[in-house]
């Protein structure tokens, strides 16, 4: 009996189906023609955001829901059960919310510091193309 060694099309439906989710689920596309660079970042930026947030936010509803059963297994008195279980989801919680504060809080950081570059970069260019605005008038 003779054994066929796998081939590359074997591969080629989980290829296509993992890049159906990168577009389906990423939504991003390439930058359009009336679009300028900081439009794109920006969009982008906020693409990433979102699907952090709903994956997050997603993971932690199915461990919450997940969690109940691994309570349950171990067998405990319904009040130990109770205090585990409500334990266990604020953590959770707190873990998922301090996460995606700091995620935004290290976006917002990192636009207010690009518009902070940007503005004062327009300055020294505006007195460039002015010098008489910049000269003191001696009397």
């Amino acid at each position: 009996m003779h054994l066929k060694t796998p081939s590359l099309f074997f591969f080629m439906p989980i290829y296509s189906w993992f890049k159906c989710l990168k577009y389906r689920f990423m939504g991003i596309r390439s930058m359009g023609r009336d679009e300028s660079m900081i439009e794109y970042a920006l969009r982008f930026l906020l693409q990433v955001l979102i699907n952090f947030s709903l994956g997050l936010i997603g993971a932690l509803f199915v461990f919450i829901f997940g969690l109940w059963s691994i309570v349950k297994s171990y067998q405990p008195s319904p009040v130990t059960a109770m205090i585990a279980f409500v334990g266990v989801s604020c953590s959770a919680f707190a873990f998922v919310s301090t996460y995606l504060f700091v995620l935004y809080g290290a976006a917002a950081g990192g636009l207010y510091g690009v518009a902070k570059v940007v503005e004062s970069n327009a300055r020294i260019n505006d007195g460039a193309r002015n010098p008489q605005i910049n000269r003191q008038q001696f009397r």
